[in-house]
């Protein structure tokens, strides 16, 4: 019990990411919370760096008395604006068939989601066009939800094995960046250092609050001992040392845990994929 905090910081703070520049498998449930026909609805879908195709179906409430429910089912495609720290915009168009009717949407979008954590929230509001016998009926459209990311393999290529690493400080280098980043080989793996220590902090960050009724006090050290690339993948290893007080007794508790962060290249930087505890 006295090491809950620091296992769950190297175990849960640290799991499984999905992101842009990688392949993501996403798997998510939605509601439009009222506004709309969908009561409960199931997405499914991927997306590979900006771009992300889905197939979607729901349970539609007819809102009429004495008259059953129908399915709604169809697929949309978004593409992301702009990211802001865990935040990311994006717009959307779909189709869809509900009941006996067509329609089209449109609108935007912002999904949350934590560094290393794989579950993410979003939060969709537009407006959608539904043909009818008579007359089209046009109205709004809110949905929120929350997807499970599984990350995929590179669809610029296989990933290689996992790169090893000898104690101490350490770099492998078999790549370059593309052309127009202009950076040196050092520069690359300065890149990658960093984004792996900014998705340690995220991860680390959000277990500690996580933890928060049972331990206080809570701080930890991230070290990135070695760094290696191979082509648009790489490798960071480390270690992590974390410390808090317990909040039953005031007992001070730490513990260290090594392991590797997987990297893929996104742009001119580097995005986190992954964590293996060793």
């Amino acid at each position: 019990m006295k090491m809950m905090l620091a296992l769950g910081l190297a175990t849960v703070g640290l799991t499984t990411l999905g992101t842009a520049g990688a392949a993501d498998v996403r798997l998510g449930l939605n509601s439009s919370v009222g506004l709309g026909c969908q009561i409960v609805g199931g997405r499914v879908g991927f997306q590979e760096g900006r771009f992300g195709l889905y197939g979607q179906g729901a349970y539609c409430t007819s809102n009429v008395e004495g008259k059953s429910g129908t399915g709604s089912f169809g697929g949309l495609v978004t593409g992301d604006l702009f990211t802001f720290s865990n935040v990311t915009t994006y717009a959307l168009i779909g189709a869809e068939i509900q009941g006996s009717n067509t329609a089209i949407q449109g609108g935007l979008g912002l999904r949350y989601g934590i560094a290393l954590l794989p579950v993410e929230a979003y939060v969709e509001v537009g407006a959608q066009r539904i043909s009818t016998a008579l007359q089209p009926i046009i109205g709004p459209r809110l949905s929120v939800g929350v997807n499970y990311r599984i990350n995929v393999v590179n669809l610029q290529g296989q990933i290689p094995e996992p790169l090893k690493f000898e104690d101490g400080e350490t770099t492998q280098y078999a790549g370059s960046a593309p052309a127009e980043c202009k950076l040196t080989p050092e520069q690359d793996i300065a890149s990658a250092r960093g984004a792996a220590r900014v998705a340690a902090d995220e991860g680390l960050g959000a277990a500690a609050g996580a933890y928060g009724a049972a331990y206080s006090n809570v701080s930890y050290k991230v070290e990135i001992t070695s760094v290696g690339i191979n082509g648009n993948v790489g490798s960071a290893g480390g270690k992590v040392t974390v410390s808090a007080t317990q909040n039953s007794n005031g007992e001070r508790v730490s513990g260290v845990y090594g392991g590797t962060i997987k990297l893929v290249r996104s742009g001119c930087g580097w995005q986190a994929t992954g964590y293996t505890r060793s």
